[in-house]
């Protein structure tokens, strides 16, 4: 097509496209609450508008439109009639579909995806009945400009009340991390493709199986889904998506560092696999937005806390735009957003003496003001760290919880643990409407009543000691308790001669002791100064200590919940064993790990346990 062709197409579509625009903005400067109520459809005279120009600028020129510029379809349900109201998008705009369920907009340049924000009354489509991760989407293609979708309804309309996992990154590699089955340092080839199925996926499964049959279950990753350490796999990302749909849980993801490395090959063999990286969906009263906040600075760097572009700004508000302010608003990425030591220009100091040069992303405030409109409320979840923190600070007056969920492979598949302690697993959310009414973190092979562990602050594991990194007295049989899921609204009590007292919480960047010695022996993929003190970005903060006031006494731990759950350990639960522990090894008999390792009794002693029902 001649230039001067291709202008006057253009310039006729850009004449209504700004129209269109000019009415959008006057209609987003009315109240919120109304414009999500009276929101508009795509109307026919729009449709109609569109058309009329590219017909126009047909009737100069012999040559047609690009076939890929104009987007639009029918989605529709499994008796063939029209869904309004739905929030379809190329990942750069948002449009809701007509009372006959169609949509239509002129597609972004960049775009690869049509999707749409599944409705809350409305199934979410899967690959297959035994890849059950999530397919809203349809490839952009330069040969055709009509997409459809077919929608099931739910039977009980929206469903009020679901269960939700959320993994920290499964973050699989093509190498083959060390995995011992027994008490001894003979390691056993076994690809984490392979322990992630045979050891997290097969643990959700036994975990969905204690539930209700009808209770629906949804899923969450929390991106680095893989990791091509030890060499490009052009079948990793279709591995773990094929494990993380192996479970009757629906399952979304976001996107991850690692996922893309700076790679433009691995970005899209993600997107191939899962679809948009920046999208939405409904569940009964809670609306998720998935975002790509991982924004590369040089080679494989990034900035931490994590950030947005003005584009992903622009369709995040386009698609909040048409949310119901009732909901709930659960945002979902990878990197957090209230810390990190690699910040970008105009991110905001925390300035907070115990997590030195931490910055919260120089987005916070934009995203703050959207989510703050939400009646529901709002989440933050997040991943990455390797290390559990459900990070609290207080930011334009706001006191903000961050959940970054610890990793399902923990240190990388170097062991059964994360980097502060918390052992392999995931976490499950109880929704019901716009609230969570309960929550709590799944050790892989743990009982679920196992929320924390006991250690004493004198022991040297490889050198390392809780005494030492937290200035506390070795001769005093000071007990230190991991409680893993912990933030500020939990109690944490040592009970001593029949006597509650309250357990001293530590919140600082640092390490743990036993996490940091295990590692700096049989880590091999991840550096020493990743898993210790001198990794800066490592903050503890569900450390918690007692001194006793008789050395030689009994200690018993209770720590509840916001949820009231109690959970109970002893001083006699102590892990004093610095290698052949649950970091090392699952038991073989019963699955479950020793928490004392080969000097473990035959019966697993009862750590951590508690009433939760």
């Amino acid at each position: 097509m001649h230039d001067n062709k291709k202008i006057t197409i253009l310039a006729a579509v850009a004449l209504v496209l700004a129209a269109i625009a000019t009415v959008t903005l006057a209609t987003r400067d009315r109240h919120h609450e109304e414009a999500v109520a009276q929101a508009p459809v795509t109307k026919k005279p729009v449709k109609k508008a569109i058309a009329k120009a590219v017909q126009k600028a047909k009737t100069d020129t012999t040559d047609t439109v690009k076939t890929d510029t104009l987007v639009e379809g029918y989605i529709t349900d499994t008796d063939g009639k029209g869904i309004s109201r739905v929030v379809v998008s190329d990942g750069y705009q948002c449009v809701l579909t007509d009372t006959t369920g169609h949509y239509q907009f002129m597609r972004h340049a960049k775009a690869r995806f049509v999707f749409y924000s599944v409705p809350e009354d409305c199934a979410i489509p899967t690959h297959s009945a035994t890849d059950r991760t999530a397919l809203f989407y349809q490839p952009l293609s330069k040969t055709r400009s009509v997409y459809n979708f077919r929608l099931r309804r739910l039977p009980g309309g929206k469903e009020t009340s679901y269960r939700l996992i959320v993994f920290g990154d499964p973050q699989i590699t093509n190498a083959f991390s060390p995995y011992y089955t027994g008490p001894n340092d003979n390691p056993v080839k076994k690809r984490d493709v392979e322990r992630f199925t045979d050891e997290t996926m097969r643990d959700v499964k036994a975990t969905i199986k204690t539930w209700p049959a009808n209770t629906p279950v949804y899923a969450l990753s929390m991106g680095d889904d893989v990791q091509y350490y030890g060499g490009y796999n052009a079948q990793l990302e279709r591995q773990i998506r094929t494990a993380l749909g192996s479970s009757r849980a629906t399952v979304f993801s976001v996107i991850g560092n690692h996922d893309q490395d700076n790679k433009p090959l691995y970005k899209r063999k993600w997107e191939e696999n899962f679809g948009p990286t920046d999208y939405s969906f409904n569940r009964g009263d809670v609306h998720y937005v998935c975002l790509n906040n991982v924004h590369f600075t040089r080679y494989t760097s990034y900035y931490s806390p994590g950030e947005l572009s003005d584009e992903q700004m622009r369709w995040l508000y386009d698609d909040l735009h048409y949310t119901d302010l009732r909901k709930k608003v659960v945002v979902c990425y990878h990197i957090p957003l209230t810390f990190g030591i690699s910040p970008k220009k105009g991110a905001f100091p925390l300035n907070i003496a115990s997590e030195p040069n931490h910055h919260a992303s120089s987005r916070l405030r934009e995203l703050l003001i959207h989510l703050s409109a939400f009646k529901g409320g709002f989440e933050l979840f997040c991943g990455h760290t390797h290390f559990a923190i459900n990070h609290e600070i207080d930011f334009d007056g706001l006191h903000l919880i961050e959940h970054c969920h610890a990793a399902a492979c923990g240190n990388i598949w170097q062991s059964n643990i994360n980097i502060c302690g918390t052992p392999n697993g995931y976490y499950v959310y109880d929704i019901n409407g716009t609230g969570i009414a309960d929550s709590y973190y799944k050790g892989t092979f743990w009982p679920r009543d196992r929320q924390m562990t006991i250690f004493r602050a004198e022991t040297l594991f490889n050198g390392e000691q809780y005494a030492a990194d937290w200035h506390l007295p070795t001769d005093s049989a000071t007990v230190v308790a991991n409680v893993f899921n912990a933030d500020s609204r939990w109690r944490v009590v040592a009970v001593e001669d029949g006597v509650e007292h309250e357990m001293h919480r530590i919140s600082h960047q640092g390490q743990d002791a036993f996490a940091a010695g295990y590692h700096h022996r049989y880590s091999q993929s991840v550096s020493y100064q990743f898993v210790s003190k001198k990794n800066g970005y490592l903050i503890m903060n569900h450390l918690y200590y007692y001194t006793p006031r008789t050395k030689t006494a009994m200690i018993t731990i209770v720590a509840t919940d916001p949820y009231g759950h109690r959970y109970t350990a002893t001083s006699r639960d102590a892990v004093t064993e610095p290698f052949w522990n649950y970091a090392h090894y699952y038991t073989p008999a019963t699955t479950q790990p020793h928490p004392l390792g080969a000097n473990a009794p035959r019966a697993l002693p009862q750590m951590g346990r508690g009433s939760y029902n």
